[in-house]
């Protein structure tokens, strides 16, 4: 590290033990030097020698907001509520160049404090904020800022008050000691995943579809450079391939035992680059076609995959009806069908390729039941991968991630509506 600092927080999704591995992964890959300085199930913030105000927020599926954090403080010369202090936050850093005229909200995030501070930090923010708008008079900018009505703005309340385009989001991150005052520097797209989601011409919610945000944070594990070879051996519409697609891998395989999932995957495709211009048909080289998983290694080429990004059958639909009987029977016929899975792709992936998969974890009347095959896939050669990367993967930083994971260390996707569930799993191929 420099002694230049930059501070950033990352607002996290709905499961932030997701959303954490994903973005360590991703500044590792962006050999980006950074360590971590508090995390919450809210909150990530990193420390970096490194400017990172033009950081993409697109090359992330489990980031919410980004955050440049533009002054901290002790806790208790914030809790003051001392006029001096408010007066030692510049709002010219947060007010847009020349603007006459602003917007601005309010957000609060618990950033691995308290909860008695988190609140007192949401009870002294209206007065920070009337503070906010008293400095932008000063500074013959006019302010109106968005009604606190609760804790944090949402995407959809950023991007409909145009708050990053005519004004700002102010976010007060609540860390153990200090208080992190911060500057929104871009939000999710949520209309674009909602677009790709629900707007695309082939969708098959009988089959089950895998939510693009979290098609993109698998795709991040996996660790890849641009030009690898990826494979979906169960690509249903195409979710995971269009995915890959925006975020620039080149070389794409996909397949399916389904004629028609083949078809909804070619014209999803096909829909991609007539609505996303960013991206050009002829720069892309991938091959779709119809399938077994369990004969795929007759259709490609031996060790040619690089990454097997993939969301496998999950089960019955009917799963939700099962008593405990039949929910064991219905895992022990997962288990073989995976297993043979695990065979095939033994043959085509390349020494040390890496598989990101989903195994389905079936709930039935509060108890859970998980695919029992990891000795077996062990001794066929495969290492279950540690979600952080290594130079994280130390007491300290771990204990600072407070990942929420299972006895398999694992990370399930839940919701909870949901009698299927989504373990995200990571393997290497070690022969």
């Amino acid at each position: 590290m420099t002694n230049t600092k930059h501070i950033y927080a990352f607002i996290l999704g709905l499961n932030h033990s997701l959303s954490k591995v994903e973005i360590l992964n991703v500044l590792v890959k962006q050999q980006i030097d950074f360590k971590l300085v508090e995390c919450s199930q809210e909150v990530l913030i990193i420390e970096s020698a490194t400017d990172l105000k033009t950081l993409n927020i697109e090359l992330f599926g489990g980031v919410v907001k980004f955050v440049e954090i533009i002054k901290t403080a002790p806790l208790e010369t914030f809790f003051a509520d001392d006029s001096d202090f408010f007066s030692s936050v510049d709002i010219a850093d947060f007010i847009p160049d020349k603007a006459e005229k602003i917007t601005f909200g309010v957000s609060v995030y618990s950033a691995g404090c308290k909860f008695k501070d988190l609140n007192y930090a949401w009870y002294i923010a209206p007065k920070f904020a009337e503070w906010v708008q008293y400095a932008s008079d000063l500074l013959d900018t006019k302010a109106n800022f968005l009604p606190l009505k609760e804790r944090r703005l949402s995407t959809a309340a950023v991007d409909k008050g145009r708050l990053l385009k005519r004004g700002f989001e102010m976010c007060l991150c609540v860390g153990s000691e200090k208080m992190y005052i911060g500057k929104t520097l871009a939000i999710q797209d949520y209309a674009s995943y909602g677009f790709r989601d629900y707007g695309r011409p082939e969708r098959d919610a009988h089959a089950g579809m895998i939510p693009p945000k979290i098609a993109k944070i698998m795709i991040n594990l996996a660790n890849q450079n641009k030009l690898a070879t990826m494979y979906d051996p169960f690509c249903g519409s195409g979710t995971m391939l269009e995915e890959m697609m925006l975020l620039g891998f080149r070389k794409l395989k996909g397949s399916d035992m389904s004629d028609k999932a083949v078809a909804d995957s070619k014209a999803n495709l096909k829909w991609l680059f007539e609505h996303y211009g960013d991206i050009k048909r002829e720069t892309y080289q991938f091959d779709l076609f119809q399938a077994d998983v369990t004969l795929s290694s007759q259709k490609l080429d031996l060790e040619s995959i690089d990454a097997i990004v993939t969301e496998p059958y999950l089960g019955s639909v009917n799963a939700r009806y099962f008593n405990k009987v039949q929910a064991a029977k219905e895992m022990d016929m997962l288990e073989r069908l995976y297993l043979e899975t695990f065979g095939q792709f033994r043959n085509i992936l390349h020494q040390n390729g890496v598989v990101v998969i989903i195994f389905p974890v079936l709930k039935v009347r509060q108890e859970f039941f998980y695919l029992q095959i990891l000795d077996d896939l062990k001794i066929e050669g495969w290492v279950q991968q540690s979600y952080v990367p290594q130079q994280f993967n130390n007491e300290k930083d771990l204990a600072k991630l407070n990942l929420t994971l299972t006895d398999r260390n694992s990370i399930v996707y839940f919701r909870p509506d949901q009698t299927v569930s989504r373990e995200i799993m990571v393997f290497k191929k070690t022969k």
